[in-house]
């Protein structure tokens, strides 16, 4: 059930806590919110089996919509896109409203344009199959089976492209489900067959498919591989550990944030910044060994959620960290705690609440 909503830098050892109570807006949820997307001045919170739409200048529950499981959600354009409850919903975000759902689709992040809505589901064989549904309808227009487990899906351009657990990697024309070309797993290492693992597709923008290879053993370790998405050219490999995310659909996204020539990811070694072009490291940032939310930017502020629901702003020209607070509302051992940023606040997800602080500073209200 959906309840309504209720009217100095810092380091590890010296986390400054913040009251909700004085922050610019909160808004209580029912459970613990693993998920926050803003778009068109709304921030969208998965908490549950529920989806909440907050007004990002108030905090004020537009609209809450309950799937009956939890699931991964994609805003696109005027919709978003809700798996959960074995199916996919296509709602209005203005709204909540439903315009369409289709069944047999696994919680898992869906993709989305402004024509097609990419999902995971089920086969008979205990696999996985990738089917492509009209936008505007949900009418299936192609599906591929498969016995392997498959990655998220991802669109760019005129493709859809996924991961396979064998490690291989195919795109495949939106229009009628036709391979437009595929990546071996040889490729990424030739070890990687014998020792790899699954292939995820971290990203796909601007021109380029980012994929994180996931091993199962070592040697070869995990990489992060840049690959030209017209041709299906690999330009760079770079031996990295990626964060897969967690598997249950209620314990948030993977770790990945896709910025201008470049990709953000968070690993053992803390976050990130790869080159789009070359696939050199940009910026490194040290950080506890934790996991991470997908993070999110304010300028050159790059803010991300770490286990123990602590949330952490780093500047990342002078490389080191601006402010961090603690969410004393929630256990130590939670996972991260979801953000994203709403103007110049930082949006934070919580147990019970959504709250707000200011981007620059971390503070609340005074």
């Amino acid at each position: 059930m959906c309840p309504p909503c209720p009217s100095s830098r810092g380091g590890r050892e010296n986390k400054r806590v913040v009251d909700v109570d004085r922050s610019p807006w909160r808004a209580e949820v029912d459970g613990t919110v693993a998920r926050l997307a803003v778009a068109g001045g709304a921030v969208y919170a998965g908490c549950g089996s529920a989806v909440y739409a907050l007004d990002a200048a108030s905090g004020r529950q537009l609209w809450c919509h309950d799937t009956g499981t939890p699931g991964p959600f994609r805003v696109a354009g005027d919709t978003i896109y809700v798996t959960g409850g074995g199916r996919v919903r296509a709602l209005d975000v203005r709204t909540g409203g439903e315009r369409w759902q289709c069944p047999g689709v696994i919680p898992s992040l869906p993709a989305a344009d402004a024509d097609r809505v990419c999902v995971l589901g089920d086969t008979p064989r205990w696999g996985r199959s990738l089917r492509v549904l009209d936008a505007r309808t949900g009418a299936e227009r192609w599906r591929i089976e498969t016995e392997s487990r498959l990655s998220a899906p991802a669109t760019i351009g005129d493709l859809v492209v996924v991961g396979f657990a064998d490690g291989a990697l195919l795109a495949f024309k939106a229009r009628n489900g036709k391979v437009r070309w595929r990546v071996n797993p040889e490729q990424w290492h030739p070890d990687w067959p014998d020792r790899g693992g699954a292939v995820t597709v971290a990203a796909a923008v601007d021109g380029t498919v980012y994929a994180a290879g996931i091993p199962h053993l070592t040697p070869p370790l995990g990489f992060v591989a840049g690959i030209d998405a017209a041709r299906g050219r690999i330009r760079w490999v770079t031996i990295a550990t990626l964060d897969p995310g967690p598997e249950r659909p209620d314990e948030g996204d993977a770790p990945v944030l896709p910025v201008q020539d470049g990709l953000w990811f968070g690993g053992p070694d803390g976050l990130t910044l790869l080159d789009g072009r070359a696939g050199a490291v940009r910026v490194g940032l040290a950080g506890p060994d934790a996991r991470f939310s997908p993070p999110a930017v304010h300028g050159a502020l790059l803010v991300a959620g770490l286990g123990g629901r602590r949330v952490e702003a780093y500047d990342v020209v002078a490389g080191r960290s601006q402010w961090a607070l603690g969410d004393s509302l929630s256990p130590v051992d939670a996972p991260p705690a979801p953000v994203a940023v709403a103007g110049d606040r930082v949006i934070i997800g919580s147990v019970g609440w959504v709250w707000a602080v200011d981007a620059r500073t971390g503070q609340g209200e005074q």
